[in-house]
């Protein structure tokens, strides 16, 4: 008898997300319905926590037929590219890895792909914001996909209190691209006997956006944007009506400047944040200076001026949010001791950073810059929660220490340039503004940001601004310089492209990018 052709499916998980166990009940319901099936795993330690991938073979109603020794069906063990019917990626970026590899195929593939994101090591350690584009990947799923079925199952399964892999089960049952009942699957889940009141909710919740078809919240969808990567602004619908204070600013910018706002009374207290609008409102009504632009310099400045240092640290970790956001990611049930250990590597310049400028720099001059004290504190213990507490008590003595001075000092130079700039070229104050991304963070990626930074400033901003490099290249040397520090943070590209931009010529056509 002739084999019927088998259906190929592909996961594509992360470690930890139970992808095993999602393979297991979809060998058990396959079974169950009567189909030979045949399964691989090969787990990966390249990103994140690990990318693994799961592979199966499902050849329909051969299960009988085939249970005799020497009559089973040649398989395959892994994925070929053209050849997959089903693809399940449980996050954004290993979707775009499927269809980069040729396994999502217009012709033939149904994907499945969570828009939740998992950002890469790359992506965090970028001196600007180095998240991948987004509303592009989803573009490709949608693009080179049979049919995509994208939602936020991240973000469904929290809602269901349920684990990702049970909502992800729900979704494969709803594409009827498995010759599989529903009622099979249920029966798996039912039969592992593990959290089984969760795991049904999720396969229902997961059923329900499978049958509908892409969720319409799932754009955009992104993972936390506040801290050193930007600010969220706040939405539009909480600022009717405008608030008094923002009336005078344009209106693109109010949802940022609101968040500003909050962010800043956060980290210090109200008439910080009113210093605030106070430094943004310089621009306001100057010329070049319009809704986006007011915008971006709020966003940035916002950020800014809110540097992680010390204190900043000791409050963020403090925050009954992030306590019960770690315990969520060690899936911990209810009643569970949850332990939280700190490691945290302070070098010279964050602990002498609390003292006062004068003293904390006549410290500074007589230690080993390279040298950092390694500690290690738990927060959930009484001893380690007052370390904590009370350097994040020291709010009120932040705007008298060294770190707060050094940091106020650079805000106004950075506003004062493009004051400056904007009198020359709006195009170029724009650059000036982006530049802020470079400095971030804290110890050696602080330190290098900032070297990177001030190199920008007087080898191409400061001559740019005298008149001793031509002007009509202003925008696009700032530019260039910038993304030569964001390619390589240790400085080496960008001092080849400063001295490029010094060798320009007084006329001609714009530089090139090294």
């Amino acid at each position: 008898m002739a084999q019927a052709k088998p259906i190929k499916l592909l996961i594509a998980a992360l470690g930890g997300e139970g992808g095993g166990v999602l393979a297991s009940w979809l060998h058990s319901a396959a079974i169950a319905s009567g189909h030979f099936v045949q399964g691989t795993s090969i787990p990966g330690v390249a990103q994140r926590t690990g990318a693994t991938t799961y592979y199966l073979e499902l050849v329909p109603d051969a299960g009988e037929r085939h249970r005799a020794p020497g009559t089973r069906p040649v398989l395959a063990l892994n994925a070929a590219p053209g050849e997959v019917d089903l693809v399940v990626a449980s996050e954004l970026l290993e979707s775009t890895r499927a269809i980069g590899a040729g396994f999502v195929t217009p012709d033939r593939t149904v994907l499945i792909a969570s828009s939740a994101r998992v950002f890469t090591v790359d992506e965090k350690a970028a001196m600007g914001d180095g998240r991948l584009d987004q509303e592009r990947m989803l573009g490709m799923a949608e693009r080179f996909s049979r049919r995509a079925i994208i939602a936020d199952f991240a973000t469904i399964a929290a809602q269901e209190k349920s684990p990702l892999n049970a909502v992800l089960l729900g979704a494969i049952a709803a594409t009827g691209v498995l010759p599989i009942p529903a009622e099979a699957f249920r029966a798996a889940i039912r039969a592992e006997g593990k959290a089984v009141d969760a795991n049904a909710r999720g396969f229902e919740a997961g059923l329900r956006v499978g049958e509908t078809g892409s969720d319409p919240k799932a754009r955009p969808v992104t993972a936390e944007r506040t801290g050193e990567k930007g600010l969220t602004p706040m939405r539009e619908e909480g600022l009717t009506p405008v608030a008094p204070e923002l009336t005078a600013f344009p209106a693109e910018a109010h949802a940022v400047l609101a968040e500003g706002i909050k962010r800043l009374t956060d980290y210090q207290d109200r008439a910080y944040a009113w210093r605030y609008l106070a430094r943004v409102n310089r621009f306001v009504g100057s010329p070049g200076a319009d809704g986006p632009f007011i915008r971006e310099l709020a966003r940035h400045l916002a950020v800014r001026m809110s540097v992680e240092d010390v204190i900043r640290v000791a409050q963020l970790k403090l925050r009954e949010a992030r306590l019960a956001r770690v315990a969520q990611e060690a899936k911990a049930r209810s009643g569970d001791i949850v332990d939280v250990t700190e490691y945290l590597k302070p070098g010279p310049e964050e602990i002498f950073g609390l003292l006062p400028p004068r003293i904390g720099r006549w410290a500074l001059t007589r230690v080993r810059r390279d040298r950092a004290w390694p500690l290690k504190v738990t927060t959930t213990r009484l001893s380690g929660f007052l370390r904590l507490k009370a350097l994040a008590g020291l709010r009120g003595w932040r705007p008298r220490t060294l770190r707060f001075a050094e940091e106020e000092a650079w805000v106004e130079r950075w506003l004062g340039l493009i004051e400056r700039a904007l009198a020359v070229d709006p195009a170029a104050a724009r650059e000036v503004v982006a530049t802020a991304t470079l400095v971030r963070g804290y110890a050696d990626t602080y330190k290098r940001g900032l070297a990177n930074w001030n190199a920008i400033m007087d080898g191409v901003v400061e001559p740019m601004l005298a008149g001793k490099l031509p002007r009509a290249q202003f925008a696009d040397a700032v530019l260039q310089a910038r993304l030569a520090a964001t390619k390589d943070p240790e400085g080496e590209a960008l001092a080849e492209t400063i001295a490029a931009i010094g060798r320009m010529p007084s006329s001609g056509s714009k530089i090139a990018a090294e």
